[in-house]
């Protein structure tokens, strides 16, 4: 393997704690059980509501309005929203200082994620209250996500994107993430990719990989 030079990170399950299904347990509780939110849950996905606000094709007016209008319940923006934060837990301290401890070893560091702007909003507060940062992109040499690029994993084209912006060699890159559907894309770009266990130490894992490259 040619020198790792730049390493991408994703962002959910990496460097913040995720928990699903504690967005399952909070939607099931607004529209009353698991049988009536896996009915909503599947005409949302016939409709590619969570696609379309992931890429920025629809913003957060239409995404709630979408939300609200397949509830049985009358909800407010503020209770949708959240029940979508719900999954957001705790960012690390640990993955926040190897991310520092890269970059001051010449590495240069990015975060790719597929996101959307409610959840960017809400883990930019988590990590200005829990964790002191009030300019989170800042921590990297730049941050891409994907309802802002306009494309989100497993496709080829964010990697390329950011292959481009940033002008990276795709043989000197390294990609993190703990989905590994989303590594294709990474590899079809000729990215390096490494599949990362969700919510464990990625300062460990990281450090034995490069070690061991």
């Amino acid at each position: 393997m040619k020198a790792i030079k730049n390493i991408i990170f994703d962002l959910g399950g990496v460097l913040i704690h995720l928990q699903p299904k504690w967005t399952e347990a909070a939607f099931c509780a607004l529209v009353g059980d698991k049988k009536e939110y896996a009915r909503i849950l599947s005409l949302l996905e016939t409709e590619n509501i969570f696609n379309d606000f992931e890429t920025g094709t629809i913003g957060e007016r239409a995404f709630i309005e979408a939300l609200q209008k397949n509830n049985p319940n009358p909800v407010t923006k503020a209770q949708l929203e959240t029940a979508w934060n719900a999954m957001l837990l705790d960012i690390p301290e640990s993955g926040l200082g190897l991310v520092r401890d890269l970059q001051n070893q010449g590495y240069k560091v990015y975060l790719l994620s597929n996101t959307n702007s409610i959840h960017l909003t809400e883990f930019k507060n988590i990590a200005r209250d829990e964790n002191g940062i009030t300019d989170f992109d800042g921590l990297f040499d730049k941050a891409y996500y994907s309802h802002l690029i306009g494309s989100r994993k497993p496709n080829a084209a964010p990697f390329e994107y950011v292959l481009e912006d940033a002008g990276l060699l795709a043989s000197e890159t390294l990609f993190i993430d703990d989905n590994a559907p989303n590594l294709v894309g990474a590899r079809i770009a000729g990215i390096h990719t490494l599949l990362h266990p969700a919510n464990t130490d990625i300062a460990a894992h990281l450090k034995l990989f490069l070690q061991l490259t």
